[in-house]
């Protein structure tokens, strides 16, 4: 466990620089910069190139469980690489010919009125997919890459952090009304694609690029399970993506950019919630692979328990900081943004179940057993799309917000179900019970005990943030509800006893 928590702790604390700085640009100035058919447009140019990035790469992103026979420092790991950018050209031509093809299909809605002209804005904007895209592709290729070689936290920092720096500037320079919108688009645009240079550089800094192929590695049998992981992970590995990014396109066709800006603004909201997750989740793969190989069941088993109470614990938290504050953040936006209230709530709690059942989809991504993730992830699919088609049309982006929590549980349900069978694994323990309950209860102590109103939005938010982190972490403390999180309170207390 100590490699995990150690880069745990190096990502998410990059990860949360990312969403300070993700907060001031996308939760602030953004609204208060664009209309919200131009900061719409934004949410669509964002959410779309992960889609179509992660059919793009054709699945070979899977065959990160077989690294471990590629692995030789000395052979440049038999043309591993080499392999991963020659799917990704082939994903890329595909790609391209689609997006040419199906242009006219992507781009329009049936919504009436007003949405006609931001259909047309997305149509103007429309070819930015492309590079956004094969950049976010080959992106993803060298941090996968990386992270096999255990540089795990350089591809993440890059991409919460390094990026939301370079998007800030032309965020500033609209805000303050010194470019105009077809120039921030371009300078929006390059600071997307710079990152891809800074993980390519990192790799060939450390002495690690070589397209050099060696085909004489690549016997019939590696060939026929290179190739059984590229197709199954094309299954699992689009399906997590569609989930996070379908309802955008779905709420943009069926209520046009304006109401998809609403919803990016909430969704953004909800995401902070899922950081501590995603941190884990990047770093669990590898060692949880090496556990399969080595068949350390024992380790998987432990890092599945601790992965569970600990990101409960962190989700929960943040969960109830923002839900206890949530009129004061959304007082601080234009007024149309304050309709995906109940749509943060939502999202957030998807996100909050996905958190307090750790790193099940790891394990089943790891294990023999990954055909049936893919049976899931095919099922869940399915089940956001039409819950969705169902849901928003009567209730709105709030719809398809309920429509992602609804997924989530229905996933996880079935991730849970199958691991407790197949390998009697069960990470929940009575710490979680605890944990649950505690957060609940510093939760409604908070609206029990403070006024409804302290002074502006901003001292009732830090009051009220205050009020339940006083109540809640020395509760998780004391219970010892998690070992992870008490060994990181005793060596920060330390550190500050022996200044």
């Amino acid at each position: 466990m100590g490699i995990i928590k150690k880069q745990t702790i190096k990502g998410t604390i990059y990860s949360y620089l990312g969403v300070l700085i993700g907060f001031l640009s996308i939760n602030y100035l953004m609204p208060h910069s664009l209309t919200p058919a131009e900061f719409g447009l934004i949410a669509m140019l964002t959410s779309a190139p992960l889609v179509f990035a992660q059919f793009s790469i054709l699945g070979f992103n899977g065959t990160a469980r077989y690294f471990p026979y590629f692995r030789n420092d000395e052979k440049k790991h038999h043309g591993y690489l080499f392999l991963a950018c020659m799917v990704s050209l082939v994903g890329t031509i595909l790609f391209v010919l689609i997006a040419w093809l199906f242009k006219d299909q992507i781009v329009s809605h049936n919504t009436d009125g007003g949405s006609a002209k931001s259909s047309a804005l997305f149509s103007v904007y429309y070819w930015y997919l492309v590079p956004l895209t094969v950049f976010t592709l080959f992106f993803n290729v060298f941090d996968l890459y990386a992270r096999m070689l255990y540089n795990m936290t350089t591809g993440l920092i890059l991409r919460e952090f390094t990026k939301r720096v370079f998007i800030l500037v032309p965020i500033m320079l609209i805000y303050l009304r010194l470019i105009s919108f077809e120039n921030f688009m371009w300078l929006w645009l390059v600071a997307n694609l710079i990152p891809t240079f800074f993980i390519i550089a990192r790799i060939v800094r450390d002495g690690q690029f070589s397209l050099k192929p060696d085909m004489a590695f690549l016997t019939r049998n590696m060939v026929n399970k290179l190739i059984g992981i590229c197709f199954f992970t094309i299954l699992t590995g689009m399906a997590p993506v569609i989930i996070q990014n379908v309802d955008n396109y779905l709420i943009f066709k069926k209520l046009g950019l304006s109401a998809t800006a609403i919803y990016s603004l909430a969704f953004n909201f909800g995401l902070i919630i899922s950081l501590p997750t995603r941190s884990l989740y990047s770093i669990a793969y590898t060692v949880v692979s090496e556990s399969w190989k080595s068949k350390d069941i024992k380790n998987i088993r432990t890092v599945y328990e601790k992965s569970c109470v600990t990101q409960l614990i962190a989700s929960l938290f943040l969960f109830i900081l923002m839900w206890a504050s949530i009129d004061n953040i959304l007082g601080i936006t234009p007024p149309i943004y304050s309709t995906g209230k109940y749509a943060i709530f939502f999202v957030s709690l998807g996100f909050l179940i996905e958190a307090s059942t750790g790193i099940n989809g790891v394990i089943m991504a790891t294990s023999k057993y990954f055909r049936y993730e893919a049976l899931f992830n095919l099922l869940l699919v399915v089940i956001i799309i039409v819950a969705n088609l169902l849901l928003i049309p009567r209730y709105g982006i709030t719809g398809s917000a309920i429509a992602s929590a609804i997924t989530y549980f229905i996933f996880n349900l079935f991730r849970y179900i199958f691991i407790w069978i197949t390998f009697g694994m069960q990470p929940f323990t009575i710490q979680c019970v605890l944990a649950l309950a505690a957060g609940i209860l510093a939760y409604y102590l908070s609206v029990w005990i403070l006024p409804l109103h302290i002074g502006n939005y901003y001292v009732d938010t830090i009051v009220r943030t205050a009020f339940i982190t006083a109540l809640y972490l020395p509760a998780v403390y004391f219970l010892k509800l998690s070992e992870d999180i008490n060994s990181i309170i005793d060596g920060a207390i330390a550190k500050l006893k022996g200044r």
